[in-house]
Order: structure tokens, then C-alpha cells, then sequence
């Protein structure tokens, strides 16, 4: 019975992991075209500022965000949680997010991160 729950846990986990990847994937995506910047030029670890994103491209990017994940976030969330990772970290820790809205980024993630050359790939996280 324990290894049951352990298991459950992991998978939990797991699913939490690939919402966080997920919605870092939208969040560059739409930070590149909102910006006209390289999506591959994006950090998810640097301040959003860094990249010239103001305050009412973030609200704007909040709203869209709800739209796509079909959750309420508070206005102040990249004000809050100034990178792509702890504001992604920040909805799959505090929201209910739906794995259907996640599928195309998911999808996405998985591309990435897929060698097209033959050279290890990296994915969104580059080093």
C-alpha cells in the first residue's frame, strides 16, 4: 500500500513538472511575439523588466494567460513573482490547472527539447 502512494506522489509530481514546463513554454512564446524578441534569447530565471516587458503588457499577458489556463491570477502576478519560472512555479503551486489547456505547450516542451542535429538538446532551459 505505501508504494502505491509513493507512486501516486511521484506521478503527481511528475504532472507538476510538466505544468511548470508548460506554461514557461506559452509564457516565452508570448513574451517573444509581444516583445518581437528570439524566444531562444529568453531566460526564464531573469527578471521580466530585463527584457522590457511594462506594466500594462504584464497585466495584458496575466489576462491572456487566464484565457489560456482558464484560471483566475491576481493582476500583480509578475510584479509578484518577477521571472518566468517562479511566476510558472507560482500557478501550478496555487492553481487548478487543467492538463487539456496544457496540451499544445506541452507538446511544444517535448519539441524543444528534442535533438534536430544530432547535438544534445537542451530545450527551452539552454545552458
Amino acid at each position: 500500500m505505501q508504494t502505491q502512494n509513493s507512486s501516486f506522489k511521484l506521478n503527481e509530481q511528475n504532472d507538476e513538472i510538466n505544468a511548470t514546463q508548460a506554461i514557461q513554454a506559452w509564457l516565452v512564446q508570448q513574451l517573444s511575439q509581444l516583445l518581437s524578441l528570439d524566444a531562444k534569447t529568453i531566460n526564464v530565471t531573469e527578471p521580466l523588466t530585463r527584457y522590457g516587458l511594462d506594466s500594462i503588457d504584464a497585466v495584458t499577458l496575466v489576462g491572456d494567460l487566464e484565457d489560456w489556463l482558464d484560471v483566475e491570477l491576481p493582476s500583480t502576478l509578475f510584479w509578484d513573482h518577477p521571472t518566468i519560472e517562479k511566476s510558472s512555479l507560482y500557478i501550478t503551486e496555487n492553481c487548478e490547472v487543467s492538463t487539456a489547456s496544457l496540451g499544445d505547450a506541452k507538446a511544444e516542451v517535448v519539441a524543444q527539447s528534442e535533438p534536430t542535429n544530432g547535438k544534445k538538446g537542451w530545450g527551452l532551459f539552454g545552458r
